[in-house]
């Protein structure tokens, strides 16, 4: 790498803060229980651990000052060049067009001090596959993702042939920034319905359960739970039932603070080629997706969400980095079903939804039911031991079983459209798959002496890139020999082609 025929640029100055800053934070419960809790100097013991502990933080922020001082990099036409280390300096080169996707992250640190987080995605498995710029300017980070669209353009059109051209020289092109297009924003409505009909109502508890642990560490609350204690005792009904309310609409409240905070601003992009999903308030981000990496696309329907006809979508992407795999894999959180499959037809027209589904048979369910349910016999032999008073829970227990067991029989379905495979599964929350032949890895067919003896047996899809699995179970087995036999023989010329 010849460095003098190169630009090299530096992380800004108040990076530097942001890392003082996060370096202090990690420090800050023992900084605060020896230096202001318990400020004790006398003992030898005590002053050997506070020493250690700001020689420790002292060689950290160290450690970060020259992190951030031999951090450059640099680009030209074709690779960027970076040089990074804390104390031993490395070297490394990317190849630009190797680089598939760009993730910007701003949390509200980054956004106080007006930088911008960006990690540059190769989609390989490497650990070299991904390297991130920890804070540059957004004009920067503008100027960076353009200079990646142009290498992109530039790719496309060489890897096109021009007609009338045979002496291998090609035209220069004019390469502009690709247009985006908004697929889907959610409105303020549908995060106010999305947050009633989840779990974020019940927030309160475990933020409530955080703030009176904290301050347990230093006021002992003993006599304040026994107040509160001897008040619901005398208290009224009428008491109780105001403060239960109150509760209940202060969880609310909360539930739709954190929702409106993680999916404020949601946006779903078509920028080119890829997929952007941007969202947040304080914390910004924005992630794409290739579209040649999309394996397969999920539909989930949690079990209060599907009385509201609520749906949320996932894309199963090859080579995502798995710190960003969930997050950018999520394109739709919540949406009415009409809706998210107006949006998949559209726009995602690769994947083909199936009109018709087929159940399982009627023998699958005893299947179902006959299955032994370790958790079921592990829960009542403990409570018929040691528990015998409250042994009538046990209704409740196996009548949850057996109803996740009837919902998962009425719920399963599946269908073979083609070369696309489709999949819908679960019980309580149900999840429904669909890919294609050429994006699976594997299909893996088992079978337990239980299904022998019913003729069904499980099958279980694998996509390619970073492995996804998909199962259906207790299908018939010629049913199961069928979707073999599909998978394993290519009948047209487009099954050959691999997709991403």
């Amino acid at each position: 790498m010849t460095e003098a025929a190169l630009t090299w640029h530096r992380l800004p100055s108040r990076v530097l803060l942001l890392r003082v800053l996060e370096v202090i934070k990690s420090f800050a419960i023992p900084l605060v229980l020896l230096f202001v809790v318990n400020n004790d100097w006398e003992s030898t013991f005590g002053i050997i651990l506070r020493v250690g502990i700001l020689l420790f933080l002292g060689l950290d922020v160290l450690q970060k000052f020259f992190g951030w001082l031999n951090f450059r990099y640099a680009l030209d036409e074709k690779t960027v060049y970076i040089i990074d280390g804390n104390w031993i300096k490395k070297e490394k080169s990317l190849p630009l067009y190797k680089i598939q996707s760009v993730h910007s992250n701003s949390p509200f640190l980054y956004r106080l001090l007006g930088v911008v987080e960006l990690t540059f995605d190769t989609n390989a498995n490497s650990d070299d596959a991904s390297f991130k710029l920890a804070g540059v300017f957004p004009n920067e980070a503008k100027r960076l993702e353009d200079i990646l669209d142009q290498v992109r353009h530039r790719k496309t059109e060489t890897d096109i042939p021009v007609e009338g051209e045979t002496d291998g020289t090609v035209a220069p092109v004019a390469i502009e920034k690709p247009s985006s297009r908004l697929l889907y924003a959610l409105s303020t409505r549908e995060i106010i319905i999305a947050s009633l009909t989840s779990l974020s109502v019940f927030a309160i508890f475990p933020v409530a359960s955080t703030i009176i642990s904290s301050i347990d560490d230093f006021i002992n609350l003993d006599g304040t739970f026994d107040t509160i204690g001897d008040w619901v005792v005398h208290a009224s009904i009428i008491a109780i039932g105001v403060l239960v309310l109150a509760v209940l609409i202060l969880s609310i409240v909360i539930g739709m603070v954190i929702n409106f905070l993680k999916y404020g601003n949601f946006r779903l992009e078509r920028r080119g080629d890829r997929i952007r999903v941007e969202k947040g308030l304080l914390n910004r981000s924005a992630k794409e997706i290739p579209y040649e990496k999309i394996q397969a696309v999920r539909v989930k329907e949690t079990f209060i969400r599907r009385w509201f006809n609520i749906v949320g979508v996932e894309l199963v992407a090859a080579g995502t980095m798995d710190e960003l795999k969930n997050e950018s894999s999520t394109i739709l959180p919540f949406v009415k079903r009409e809706r998210a499959m107006n949006v998949l037809d559209e726009h995602f027209d690769q994947f083909v939804w199936s009109d018709t589904l087929y159940r399982l048979p009627k023998r699958s369910l005893w299947v179902k039911l006959l299955r032994i349910s370790w958790v079921g016999l592990i829960v009542s032999g403990v409570v018929l031991y040691f528990f015998r008073d409250y042994a009538w829970w046990l209704i409740l227990l196996w009548a949850i079983i057996i109803a996740g067991r009837l919902l998962s029989y009425m719920t399963t379905r599946y269908a073979r459209n083609g070369r696309f495979i489709e999949l819908r599964t679960g019980a309580f929350n149900v999840t429904s798959f669909l890919t294609d032949k050429p994006r699976i890895e594997q299909i893996q067919v088992t079978q337990t002496p239980l299904q022998r003896r019913f003729n069904v047996c499980n099958v279980l899809f694998s996509t390619r890139g970073v492995l996804s699995n998909e199962m259906i179970e207790d299908i018939p087995k010629q049913e199961a020999d069928a979707m073999l036999k599909w998978f394993s023989r290519y009948t047209i010329e487009e099954d050959m082609k691999t997709p991403g």
